[in-house]
């Protein structure tokens, strides 16, 4: 008995040992986790009363985890969680949002500098008077420059070019230099059965005559080779069809696409903004 009660005495008098740094890291944790100040005594640094104070049952700080938590933490917590999937859904949306506006400004940027290409080649194709043999057109991709092929160009069943395609790429040059975007290089024949007399095929042709436009693109424009990709579609990709009177003239061409600048993403970004526009649109007329 002498024992337990010398064990009984030396554990009350290592429990009413309070360290008083840790005491504070506590509370301040607890506070900052339930977002109010939580007391886990009456401000005594020891969980026993002093000497001298008349102290009840009553009045003995509980020490157990019920004095801990207060009533209101619970609601609070459920609404902090609340709040945070709530933020976080609002975060993605904000960001699902930021990065279609992005895309719809690089969009405007885009058409913008196109626009601006496409003024000045219709300016210089004007100037030079090339509006029979150079057409211009749109598409998703970017502007095309379509250059139609003749025997001023490329002779027949040849890759080599011409003073007079020459000239008339030359009067082409500036234009496509301040373009300053990727530039594509695509050879065309038509359909003619006529098996080529230098070439194996129509698809090294048009990848010839190509490849003969892109070289004085960088020679003498000073266009950067990784600006430019060459192409040879041969009779793959007629731009009008065979029921055409003037199909044979039309489809033996090269054309030079000024390439848009939008990215993958970006179109499907739009492509997307668009789809739900529409539905939006059709649930407001409904």
């Amino acid at each position: 008995m002498v024992t337990l009660l010398f064990a009984l005495f030396v554990l009350l008098f290592a429990i009413s040992q309070v360290n008083n740094e840790k005491y504070e890291e506590l509370s301040t944790s607890l506070a900052t986790a339930f977002g109010t100040a939580v007391n886990i005594s009456d401000g005594n640094n020891s969980v026993l009363p002093l000497a001298g104070d008349n102290v009840t049952l009553s009045s003995l700080p509980p020490v157990d985890a019920p004095a801990i938590v207060i009533p209101d933490v619970m609601p609070k917590i459920r609404d902090q969680v609340s709040n945070l999937m709530s933020t976080q859904g609002s975060v993605d949306g904000i960001k699902a949002s930021l990065a279609v506006q992005s895309a719809v400004a690089a969009e405007a940027a885009d058409q913008a500098n196109l626009n601006k290409a496409e003024q000045a080649l219709a300016s210089a194709v004007s100037s030079a008077g090339l509006s029979g043999k150079v057409v211009l057109s749109r598409e998703e991709r970017g502007l095309i420059v379509t250059l139609l092929v003749d025997d001023v160009i490329f002779p027949p069943h040849s890759a080599t070019l011409q003073s007079g395609g020459s000239d008339a790429i030359r009067a082409l040059l500036p234009a496509l230099q301040d373009s300053g975007t990727r530039l594509i290089v695509e050879g065309h024949t038509n359909t003619a059965p006529v098996q080529p007399i230098n070439f194996p095929s129509d698809w090294e042709l048009s990848s010839a005559r190509a490849g003969a436009v892109a070289r004085f693109l960088n020679s003498e424009g000073g266009v950067p080779r990784p600006r430019m990709h060459v192409a040879g579609y041969g009779d793959t990709s007629p731009l009008v069809p065979e029921s055409n009177p003037d199909h044979l003239r039309l489809n033996r061409r090269v054309a030079i696409v000024v390439a848009s600048g939008l990215t993958e993403e970006q179109r499907s970004l739009l492509a997307g903004a668009r789809v739900a526009s529409e539905m939006a649109d059709q649930n407001t007329l409904q």
